[in-house]
């Protein structure tokens, strides 16, 4: 029995450690576009669509030249609207 917990815990615990909390990062989606884009990317002003950046990938978008969205990690994003809004 003890044998059986121990397995199930280190199966638990591999699981959760390819696991990455909290590092989802939304980029956008035009209709038409195939590209995927930065919020405020100049180049995706209207109708575009919030999605994760790994379905973006999985979808075949590719990452717009212009605002480059996949080379932001989201807290260097979050800490970069924090310092704008001051």
């Amino acid at each position: 029995m003890k044998k059986l917990l121990k397995i199930t815990c280190l199966f638990a615990f591999l699981l959760l450690a390819n696991v990455k909390w909290g590092s989802a990062q939304t980029v956008y989606v035009t209709d038409n576009g195939k590209k995927y884009h930065a919020k405020n990317c100049s180049l995706a002003k209207t109708g575009k669509t919030g999605i994760q950046l790994a379905d973006a990938k999985k979808k075949g978008f590719e990452p717009c030249k212009n605002c480059k969205a996949d080379a932001i990690k989201p807290e260097e994003k979050k800490a970069a609207e924090t310092k704008g809004k001051k």
